[in-house]
């Protein structure tokens, strides 16, 4: 063996490295650690190695490593966005149906054997302004969504303008709910002034102004819904 080793290394020079290269030179198996040839070819590959420039030896340098790209995301399919905005819509109008039902208790609730009080048609008000309050955080949250997606899109085509128009809409959507709000805030405080009969009144006014910029919405993104499930080559139609 140590006859072998001194061998070796005057040959290390002439070697070819990559010649025969055996994984990198792994460790000689247990039983050919006596056989000559095998350990004498050894050393000579590695001595070969070792006097190999680094820039020479690519199986010996680790590959650099590259930082992973996170995948593109995915473009949000249209089409969907308008019709879980329409979903939002129509539960918003079964919100509006209770409003009603509420309406038609308020205008008995001054009445001297109601079971209703003014306190209570408050609490009961305030949660239906929240329900609607709720559903147009949805509704606004898809058309922002919308927007972004169709901005890049040319300033005179028809989904542009569309979701343009429900941003819009939405905004007077919310004004009505505000409005609706203000009155569930009144309703305790003006219990002394307040008749049964115009709290109902005022109700009524507030749910059917709400149930009408609904059905505004309700076209807008039908238009919406039927201008981007056309064929591509007519996304760029002006309005």
């Amino acid at each position: 063996m140590h006859t072998t080793t001194h061998n070796a290394a005057p040959k290390a020079v002439q070697a070819k490295p990559c010649q025969k290269c055996r994984d990198n030179f792994p460790l000689p198996e247990a039983e050919a650690v006596f056989d000559q040839h095998v350990v004498h070819g050894y050393l000579v590959r590695r001595g070969a190695t070792t006097a190999c420039p680094a820039a020479d030896k690519p199986c010996m340098t680790k590959a650099p490593q590259h930082p992973q790209q996170a995948p593109k995301p995915t473009p949000p399919n249209l089409p969907n966005l308008v019709l879980q905005a329409q979903d939002c819509t129509e539960s918003l109008r079964t919100v509006l149906r209770a409003c009603h039902a509420v309406a038609s208790l308020a205008a008995g609730a001054t009445h001297l054997h109601s079971t209703a009080s003014m306190d209570g048609l408050g609490e009961l008000l305030h949660l239906h302004s929240d329900a609607m309050e709720q559903r147009l955080d949805s509704i606004g949250t898809l058309i922002d969504t919308l927007r972004t997606a169709i901005g890049a899109r040319p300033t005179g085509d028809r989904a542009r303008h569309l979701a343009m128009d429900a941003s819009d809409q939405h905004t007077h959507m919310r004004q009505a709910q505000l409005a609706f709000a203000a009155v569930a805030d009144m309703v305790p405080c003006a219990a002394d002034s307040l008749t049964g009969e115009n709290l109902g009144a005022a109700l009524r006014l507030l749910a059917d102004a709400m149930a009408e910029r609904t059905a505004a919405m309700d076209d807008m993104l039908d238009a919406l819904h039927a201008v981007l499930t056309t064929a591509p080559a007519q996304q760029g139609q002006p309005a």
